[in-house]
């Protein structure tokens, strides 16, 4: 009685079996249309087969069945994209349901489309058409989420969010200015360094006025760019005073910001300065240029030979003196003007350290870089 059941178990199961297949349509692909992508349209066809057959909702012909189908009726499926062949190819092979499509490299994006026609009313049921970011060896992913997308199978969101193509708003073309080029302008200098120019040069100063022409060049790049933004480091190389006798070569480091829509800007950083610098005091400690003397000449004096120096012994810029280098802070503000492609930047400067300052305003000339 037992085997009995089992055999009419087992006979049900089988039976089951075939009515499940019978149920479910048959399916052929062929002709998958393949344009600038690394794939052959044959791999393409059978990436296309076998994620129609992983779907589960088709009987798919297998490639060497659907070969046979075509030899036998001299069917040329190379050029055959359109209803009418895919229906007569339908048709002699028996299927339900063919299925075609493309893959294609549209520059930043792979396109897949994917095509379901009906064989038996000659139209297609579903045409699903996905755009991916263009990743050459991830196609076979991109068939199975645009296969899914055609038969209504839902896909995984992260998959989606990996490799489907967002389209990006455009972005119009920024020319950014480049102020690298030559710079000339007017400096004052003002504090103990402005009174030490205009002292003789017999008490240690320049004889000059402390109005001074600059002349230099600025170079520059960029290490940030954003729209119309750009965060930049600067180089300012100049000399100060030539006009008047006066070798005074200073370099500036900025980290400066800058706007290419208006052309406003905005510098600070650190400045290096050669000048002459000579050990001295003033007498009595009280800070006069009148009083300035060099250490020397405390000990060159008979009467002070055997006597400390009773004054504070410091630094200051004096033509006696040894060069040395000097450091400083500077800020600078400017605004770039065009006349066509030339750019005509002009910066206002402060420039200091303990010793005094430099007050300026210089201007340039270059032409526009685009980036």
């Amino acid at each position: 009685m037992t085997r009995y059941i089992s055999l009419l178990n087992l006979i049900s199961a089988i039976f089951l079996s075939f009515s499940l297949s019978a149920q479910i349509p048959t399916a052929a692909v062929v002709s998958v249309y393949t344009q600038g992508v690394k794939i052959s349209p044959d791999m393409a066809e059978s990436l296309m087969r076998i994620e129609l057959t992983k779907t589960g909702k088709f009987n798919v012909f297998d490639k060497l069945d659907m070969m046979e189908v075509l030899n036998e009726n001299q069917i040329d499926v190379s050029s055959c994209f359109g209803k009418k062949c895919l229906t007569s190819v339908g048709n002699q092979a028996g299927v339900d349901k063919m299925i075609t499509g493309s893959i294609e490299n549209l520059g930043k994006k792979i396109v897949i489309s994917v095509k379901v026609l009906d064989v038996k009313s000659a139209s297609y049921d579903k045409i699903a058409v996905e755009e991916f970011v263009n990743i050459d060896s991830e196609i076979q992913i991109m068939m199975q989420i645009t296969m899914n997308k055609a038969l209504g199978i839902e896909n995984d969101n992260e998959l989606l969010n990996n490799f489907v193509y967002f389209s990006q708003p455009p972005e119009a073309p920024v020319t950014y200015i480049k102020n690298n080029g030559p710079r000339m302008g007017m400096s004052f200098v003002g504090g103990d360094m402005g009174k030490v120019i205009q002292n003789p040069e017999a008490d240690g100063g320049f004889d000059a006025t402390p109005l001074m022409t600059q002349i230099g060049y600025q170079f520059e790049g960029s290490y940030l760019s954003a729209g119309n933004f750009q965060a930049l480091i600067e180089g300012l190389v100049f000399l100060t005073g030539v006009e008047q006798n006066m070798f005074n070569p200073s370099l500036a480091i900025l980290n400066g910001f800058r706007s290419s829509k208006n052309g406003w800007e905005l510098g600070f950083g650190p400045t290096f300065r050669l000048s002459k610098i000579a050990d001295g005091y003033y007498i009595d400690n009280v800070k006069n240029n009148d009083n300035w003397r060099l250490s020397s000449e405390w000990h060159n004096d008979p009467a002070n030979s055997s006597i400390p120096n009773p004054n504070n012994i410091t630094q200051r810029m004096d033509s006696r003196g040894d060069v040395k280098l000097l450091a400083g802070w500077v800020w600078a503000v400017g605004k770039t003007f065009h006349s066509g492609y030339l750019n005509i930047p002009v910066n206002a400067f402060l420039s200091y350290n303990k010793n005094g300052y430099f007050l300026g305003l210089s201007m340039g000339f270059n032409i526009t870089k685009k980036d």
